[in-house]
């Protein structure tokens, strides 16, 4: 992926460019890995500046989220709702959690 610098939404044309190459379904894996990895070096060379940061990091979670095969966030789903438990029970718990994590 090449950025350009120079146009007015260089941002938006960066996500359009993710977002064009995923729809090609005529890429095939290996392709894909290369034009990832050039994207990523591409995105790299944008931090040199700190205004490009939240670009860089939304790129990066775009093409994650799009291209990636690994299952979304297992622990997502899982647990209680705190708000849900007993003041008494979410006091042990929280001590439970200090006890463990934090330093003597």
């Amino acid at each position: 992926m090449k950025i350009n610098k120079n146009t007015e939404d260089f941002e938006l044309d960066c996500y359009l460019k993710i977002l064009d190459y995923f729809q090609n379904e005529k890429v095939n894996r290996e392709k894909t890995e290369i034009w990832k990895d050039h994207s990523l070096i591409e995105l790299m060379k944008l931090l040199d500046k700190a205004k490009n940061r939240v670009l860089v990091t939304n790129s990066i979670i775009l093409m994650l989220s799009l291209f990636e095969d690994i299952p979304p966030d297992t622990y997502n789903n899982r647990g209680v709702n705190i708000n849900r438990i007993s003041v008494k029970d979410r006091k042990s718990l929280i001590a439970d959690l200090k006890e463990e994590f934090l330093p003597n």
